[in-house]
């Protein structure tokens, strides 16, 4: 797309009719002086209209498929509040894979010339750019440069190759040829991206916003047209505003959640009703212990019954009930401590604990005992060892902030999720995918 003025002055434009140098068929020429290159569209030679002997420039082999252009040239069509008309269509495709997209060239006497360009049928209204990113020769030297930063947005580095103009046809501005090469690079930041193009002479910037291929057809009333295929380099994501907002609800909500826990837990009573420690037999049971009575205080709270025996590469087994002593109201327990511990070729192992930790929610306050059975086995000795047993009230947790934490980051993930999916499907098919690591 090489360079061209931004907008005109108003022109008053005559057609131009001249025969085909190489075929003889009859060609007109709509706006001789703004266009210096037209395709004849009997044989498909490039010709050169400034050249008083209409110089042919390329010419079309019958071993290329021709292109047939979605928009017929001629047709005319409202974008962004001004009327074109496509004067010309552009087929390249990168040299290295192959890959083809199209290009239809605008023009309008009073603003001049844009492009429209389809690549897997997404749409972008491409405008060249007079304020380049970096215009030197020197520049060149920088087209690997992963970011450009342009009129506030930052556009990060999404293609760079050679793109090869496989087909035209039309009238254009600039004197274009089939097998023409150009260094290509494009910088992306939804819904813009940034393009530069140079050969041996010069450096071009345009660029692009993307175009929903719905208002492509209403401008230019085309019926049937294929939707777009995947994910655009310039595609606005539809999801990233759903997630912006997401996120901020997600950050505030878990900021009341964890004051909220730090104002429970600074209001816990924390304190131990009862510390005792007895004695159980190795390899045997101990039945029918009762615990002195302790006092549960405050209405209603949590209580945690603390294990701890003394057990090494053995197991011990304790089962009991809690019993308000004014009410009879049960609550009931069990747990195992076991704890082994060895080495095998040279190293050191360990599986188990000899502490554990029951959680009772909701304990009215009141006095209570707790009645309790022993068992123990793996003891390599015959004898008694002790165990204790701690009952702490009020304890702080993180139980209820974990849960709360849990559902209040479920619509936030999947949000996150399908924005970074959309993410991933458009820089799929780039070399520079920030998604993708180094060393993969």
């Amino acid at each position: 797309m090489p360079d061209t003025p931004e907008k005109p002055e108003k022109k008053k434009y005559s057609a131009k009719n001249f025969d085909c140098t190489r075929c003889g068929a009859p060609i007109t020429v709509k706006y001789p002086g703004a266009s210096l290159a037209v395709t004849c569209p009997n044989c498909k030679v490039v010709i050169d209209i400034t050249d008083q002997n209409y110089r042919i420039l390329s010419k079309y082999f019958d071993k290329t498929k021709e292109y047939e252009p979605i928009i017929p040239l001629g047709t005319r069509g409202k974008l962004f509040d001004k009327e074109w008309e496509v004067i010309g269509f552009v087929v390249r495709r990168d040299k290295l894979s192959g890959f083809s997209w199209e290009e239809y060239l605008l023009f309008n006497p009073y603003y001049g010339y844009r492009w429209l360009t389809r690549n897997n049928g997404h749409w972008s209204f491409v405008t060249m750019l007079k304020d380049k990113p970096y215009s030197s020769k020197a520049a060149l030297d920088r087209v690997y440069v992963s970011r450009v930063n342009f009129k506030d947005d930052t556009f990060k580095l999404y293609y760079s190759g050679h793109a090869v103009v496989a087909y035209v046809l039309g009238e254009f501005y600039w004197k274009v040829k089939t097998n023409t090469e150009v260094w290509m690079t494009d910088y992306v930041s939804p819904p813009y991206m940034l393009s530069n193009e140079w050969d041996n002479r010069e450096l071009v910037w345009s660029k692009s916003e993307y175009v929903d291929v719905s208002k492509v057809k209403e401008a230019f009333k085309i019926e049937g047209m294929a939707g777009p295929v995947g994910v655009a380099p310039n595609q606005p994501s539809p999801y990233l505003k759903t997630w912006s907002v997401m996120r901020l609800l997600w950050v505030f909500f878990i900021v009341m959640l964890i004051g909220l826990n730090v104002v429970t837990a600074g209001r816990a009573m924390n304190y131990t009703a009862l510390n005792q420690m007895y004695a159980f037999t190795m390899n045997g049971k101990t039945n029918d212990t009762t615990t002195p009575v302790f006092e549960l205080l405050k209405d209603k709270a949590n209580v945690e019954i603390n294990l701890k025996a003394d057990v090494d590469n053995s197991w011990f087994y304790i089962s009991g009930e809690m019993v308000n002593d004014e009410t009879g109201d049960t609550y009931y327990f069990e747990r195992t401590c076991e704890y082994y511990r060895g080495v095998d070729d040279g190293e050191a192992w360990s599986e188990g604990s000899s502490s554990q930790n029951i959680l009772l929610s909701g304990v009215p306050g009141g006095k209570y005992y707790i009645n309790f059975d022993t068992e123990s086995g793996d003891f390599r000795l015959q004898g008694s060892r002790n165990f204790t047993l701690q009952v702490q009230r009020d304890v702080p947790t993180f139980a209820n902030f974990m849960w709360c934490f849990f559902w209040l980051s479920i619509l936030p993930v999947i949000c996150w999720f399908n924005m970074r999916h959309f993410e991933v499907s458009r820089w799929s098919e780039s070399d520079y995918s920030p998604y993708v690591s180094s060393s993969s």
